[in-house]
């Protein structure tokens, strides 16, 4: 799954959203900066989303140097997104600045892990948003590694070796509506249906209502859909469901089979269903052996994604979205 999103916030002027529908399919709107200031444009980018009927996230610019800043800025935060029910993630944005440029490392992932706890424990999806450096070299700390991931690179592919749900793959799009440059994203995760099955952003848990809890299932529909909760593992949901935490991990493209999230949906193939549409590439991969587990040729798979890999098939990288 994939979906074609933006970022804004007042550097985009007055968008004409009667032009962007249509055009995405969800938008991240920062609200603020600092602490604790309001971003001019967010209340009106939020009414323009919900008018025309695009789901949004929502994020902060920090500018938090210390524990004890970052503190003071979640706080703003959540009394800010407090008013809202956004559908896609809560997000936190740790870039260079004038006022971070020479905090440590270790400091910066302690400032992007309380900021997300105190947002989490308020009941919201949090998320980080950094670009491919600050990931690899500066917000590396294992704690880190149980929150999403919006990854920044303006490249035609993701090289980050670890897992992220949304992509900023440019600064210069073009979309109707926006006069000027916009930030272009991928969401690869179905945010909308995570965040409200698990009563999250300030809709009701709704998991309860299901007679087999959270196995979401339709008539004709060749796979199920079960939202992790708290204490799951993928060898408990294998047993379940009478299969293997190995054809699940394969299923859905998980690269750690021990590391599973609440929230996180895991489709459970059905009716011998056992291939995906699309395969993330992790690292080591090669095409030839991914095309080998799905019953196909690496040629067939090069052509099928020739405009993502380019012109060398023995070249692919981590990120890469495949179709099979």
């Amino acid at each position: 799954m994939q979906k074609k999103g933006i970022d804004i916030s007042h550097h985009q002027g007055d968008i004409d959203f009667d032009a962007l529908k249509g055009n995405i399919d969800f938008a991240i709107v920062r609200t603020s900066y600092g602490a604790f200031y309001e971003d001019r444009k967010y209340k009106e980018n939020i009414k323009g989303l919900e008018r025309i009927g695009v789901p949004y996230g929502l994020y902060h610019f920090s500018y938090a140097t210390s524990v004890e800043s970052a503190k003071k800025e979640a706080e703003g935060f959540i009394n800010l997104i407090k008013n809202y029910k956004p559908t896609y993630p809560v997000i936190i944005d740790i870039e260079s600045s004038s006022q971070t440029k020479d905090v440590r490392s270790d400091t910066l992932s302690d400032i992007a892990d309380v900021f997300c706890k105190m947002v989490e424990e308020k009941g919201y999806y949090v998320m980080i948003y950094a670009n491919l450096d600050y990931f690899k070299n500066k917000l590396n700390a294992s704690k880190l590694d149980k929150y999403d991931k919006w990854l920044a690179q303006w490249s035609s592919k993701p090289t980050y070796d670890k897992e992220f749900g949304i992509w900023q793959y440019s600064s210069k799009g073009n979309v109707s509506g926006i006069n000027g440059n916009v930030d272009l994203d991928i969401a690869y995760k179905d945010y909308p249906s995570i965040i409200k099955k698990q009563g999250l952003n300030g809709y009701e848990d709704n998991t309860s209502n299901d007679s087999n809890n959270n196995d979401n299932e339709t008539p004709g529909q060749v796979e199920i859909n079960y939202v992790v909760k708290k204490g799951d593992t993928l060898s408990g949901i294998a047993s379940k469901y009478g299969t293997t935490y190995q054809l699940l991990a394969s299923y859905n493209n998980i690269t750690n089979p021990n590391k599973i999230y609440p929230g996180q949906i895991i489709r459970v193939p059905k009716q011998g269903d056992i291939n995906p549409t699309t395969y993330v590439v992790r690292k080591g991969d090669t095409l030839s052996g991914i095309a080998k587990k799905y019953g196909t040729t690496s040629n067939k798979l090069y052509e099928k994604n020739k405009s993502i890999i380019g012109n060398n098939p023995n070249k692919i990288y981590p990120g890469q979205v495949l179709s099979i």
